[in-house]
């Protein structure tokens, strides 16, 4: 079975799924140090530094889709996400031994 979290590096750009149920639901595409989130419709619907986006994955900053509905992370369910370790290393902190 593949990884359907699976990280890809098109040249400089890599994307993340950050949510997928039966089809993607949010992808991240890291360009040059920020964070385009892009829905489930193919719409741009926020563009974050990696202090926000490490908010936005803990929950603490709440995005809405093009369709003007709440995105909270948190409130996703564990199985639609990628591993933290993973997310973690995509948005570049290293969070390994820190305790949290």
């Amino acid at each position: 079975m593949k990884n359907k979290f699976r990280t890809e590096r098109p040249s400089s750009s890599r994307k993340l799924v950050l949510l997928n149920s039966e089809g993607n639901i949010l992808t991240a595409v890291k360009e040059n140090g920020e964070f385009k989130l892009i829905d489930e419709f193919k719409q741009h619907i926020a563009t974050l530094n990696d202090k926000e986006m490490f908010k936005f994955t803990r929950g603490q900053i709440t995005i809405y889709n093009s369709q003007e509905e709440e995105m909270n992370y948190a409130k996703y369910s564990g199985g639609m996400k990628p591993n933290l370790t993973e997310l973690d290393e995509f948005i570049g902190i290293d969070t390994i031994g820190l305790g949290w």
